[in-house]
């Protein structure tokens, strides 16, 4: 299992960077870096976006190499691979299902989500989102409504909304995420 908020720390420190540098940079403050460097705070795609054009990076290296594959015309996730790499940010673990396939416009995750006492910053960014619920309960707080959805229901918008998830239960949530761009593809189409 790869921590998102490990990699930001070494890259931070390994450039000479102080917290409030990195704030200063990508627009976060010092101290909810502080929490997503020890995997306390969510680190919503807005925020890593931002945190790997603060670093100099592409937003694959913050990730690492989950769900990386071969490049070939298709690919076959199976359950029980135990080789499948995991990325956790939070209280949030993505297993990507989707491989490297050349022209990738979608990337599909299976995301755990565990309890938490307050919901997911908000956010917003480009792109469209589909989430259906497996398992639990997953609360998508939504300009205009509160969306609460249980396993079968499912819910398809425009990132730019501004949305943040909320799982109110006791145990995890699990869903299937679908986003229409790969989050660990660098700009030239490779896959680093």
């Amino acid at each position: 299992m790869r921590l998102v908020g490990v990699e930001i720390k070494r890259l931070r420190t390994g450039r000479g960077l102080t917290l409030r540098d990195l704030a200063g940079r990508c627009g976060l403050s010092a101290g909810f870096l502080s929490l997503a460097e020890r995997g306390i705070n969510s680190i919503s795609l807005t925020s890593l976006f931002a945190l790997a054009d603060a670093l100099e990076v592409d937003a694959s290296d913050l990730l690492g190499a989950a769900g990386r594959r071969g490049r070939y015309a298709y690919a076959i996730a199976r359950h029980d691979d135990p080789h499948a790499e995991r990325v956790a940010m939070g209280e949030r673990e993505h297993r990507v299902l989707t491989a490297d396939l050349p022209d990738q416009r979608i990337e599909a995750l299976v995301t755990r989500v565990r309890a938490t006492a307050e919901p997911s910053p908000f956010t917003q960014h480009d792109g469209e989102e589909f989430c259906y619920v497996l398992s639990g309960e997953l609360t998508f707080l939504l300009p205009d409504e509160t969306a609460s959805l249980t396993a079968g229901d499912a819910i398809h918008f425009k990132s730019r909304i501004p949305h943040a998830i909320h799982n109110r239960g006791t145990g995890t949530a699990e869903v299937l995420w679908t986003v229409d761009r790969p989050l660990l593809r660098r700009p030239d189409g490779t896959f680093g």
